[in-house]
């Protein structure tokens, strides 16, 4: 049988913040009649939707389950190109959402584009405006975030590996600490090491039984920590 779901990182926080109760809203791409059906799907769940329209169809990513030791085979798609007008529109509404946020989320990769872009110059005009900005990226990416200085980043062990060289979470989270107020590292079944600027490092570990597919888990955590963070919790 088949399913159809709307993914990519950002739209996975957005639902999670929309399920825990908290107003939302997404600027994107919207691509195409995949577009259109991926933004009806969150307005539909009261996620308000901002940004221009491309007219190649966002990308389609197909995931396969099956009992064999392929299982959740993944081909994915590549999407639109983004030319420099339409980022630049992007940009435009993003500054003018800045207004009325008290966070931006920031998660995953950009579309293809002959334009350098990286989250850095998103996160100063965040910080510009006292709203905390939230990472998820690895890569050049995540040192490029690192030296804006966001408020929270979320990595998981293998991304904290590739760029520190480091295996254990808790020096991860040392190191990226260093940059931020806030570092999640995920390490899979071992759970979360959460970090704060006050050299706290807290282990939360929730055992499951019953694992579907682990698809969108650090998406949701990344959901629960802004919600946490609007809600003055603590770290623990």
């Amino acid at each position: 049988k088949e399913q159809f779901f709307p993914g990519g990182k950002g739209i996975h926080v957005a639902l999670g913040i929309a399920e825990l109760g908290e107003e939302c809203g997404i600027v994107g791409f919207w691509g195409g009649g995949t577009g259109q059906w991926i933004r009806q799907f969150c307005e539909e769940k009261g996620i308000k939707c901002y940004g221009p329209e491309v007219n190649v169809d966002n990308r389609t990513c197909l995931t396969f389950r099956s009992k064999g030791n392929f299982d959740g085979t993944e081909l994915l798609g590549i999407g639109p190109s983004i030319e420099e007008v339409t980022l630049k529109q992007f940009y435009l509404e993003f500054t003018k959402l800045l207004n009325h946020a008290s966070s931006v989320c920031m998660s995953g990769s950009w579309p293809p584009t002959s334009i350098n872009t990286d989250n850095s110059n998103f996160i100063k005009a965040a910080k510009g405006k006292n709203v905390k900005t939230f990472i998820d990226c690895s890569g050049k990416a995540l040192i490029n975030s690192l030296e804006a200085n966001p408020y929270c980043v979320h990595i998981n062990q293998q991304e904290g590996y590739d760029v520190f060289n480091e295996k254990s979470p808790a020096k991860i989270a040392n190191r990226v600490i260093k940059n931020c107020d806030v570092a999640a590292i995920t390490c899979g079944d071992e759970g979360l090491y959460l970090s704060d600027r006050k050299d706290n490092v807290v282990h939360a570990n929730c055992k499951l039984e019953n694992i579907i597919n682990t698809v969108g888990c650090g998406d949701a955590l990344m959901a629960g920590l802004i919600v946490a963070s609007k809600r003055n919790l603590n770290i623990v």
